[in-house]
């Protein structure tokens, strides 16, 4: 019984290093996923402030031009926000009106020589660019942006916060350049040649939410 004991005794030790000469050869590896940074912040961290719809047209229309009906670009947008030719079409005007607005512009030079562009109002009524903006923006919220702002809106893409008034901010570029950004996680930022990123739309919109 003794010698038998002994044995026993003997080869714990053994069997020990063994154990961890596996273990450090061969590390149990944890299955549970790593949460970074960016996926540890919630709303409930973030203090937002709340916006209606009004309010959040009012700033675009300081944003694209300043709150001015007749303000055109040489990208013939056009407008107090600045409506592009493809929105214009969808939102009901023909081929003939919207041709009739640019034949409208005008060009004027300040003193440094840059160019500035105006149209007629009477082809695109200020009552029209207000009623525009109203459908552009139950356009993107409903339909285009709509998978975008039920899957990103409350996370952190590239550093910015993500709400819903910052996604219908950046629609104003497009809303395929919208979800270029926010499906490549942010690596994708569109940038006009002169104005402000995708990031920087929803940068501008990141303390920033509609009330429902």
């Amino acid at each position: 019984m003794t010698k038998k004991m002994t044995y026993i005794n003997m080869i714990k030790p053994a069997s020990i290093a063994i154990f961890c000469t596996l273990f450090l050869l061969f590390p149990i590896t944890c299955t549970e996923k790593n949460i970074t940074l960016d996926e540890q912040v919630h709303e409930e961290d973030i203090v937002l402030d709340y916006i209606d719809y009004k309010d959040l047209y009012a700033r675009i229309a300081h944003i694209e031009s300043k709150h001015r009906y007749d303000v055109a670009n040489k990208s013939k947008t056009v407008g107090k926000y600045q409506a592009s030719r493809s929105s214009l079409l969808e939102f009901g005007y023909t081929e003939e009106q919207v041709q009739a607005i640019y034949d409208s512009f005008d060009t004027t030079y300040t003193e440094k020589g840059h160019a500035r562009y105006t149209f007629d109002i009477e082809t695109f009524p200020a009552e029209e660019q207000e009623r525009f903006i109203c459908w552009y923006m139950k356009k993107m919220e409903r339909v285009y942006l709509k998978e975008m702002i039920a899957k990103y809106v409350g996370t952190t893409i590239n550093d910015v916060y993500i709400t819903r008034a910052g996604i219908l901010n950046a629609s104003m570029l497009g809303f395929n350049h919208v979800v270029r950004f926010l499906e490549s996680n942010g690596e994708i930022n569109y940038t006009p040649r002169k104005g402000y990123s995708v990031k920087h739309r929803l940068q501008q919109f990141e303390r920033t939410e509609i009330q429902s």
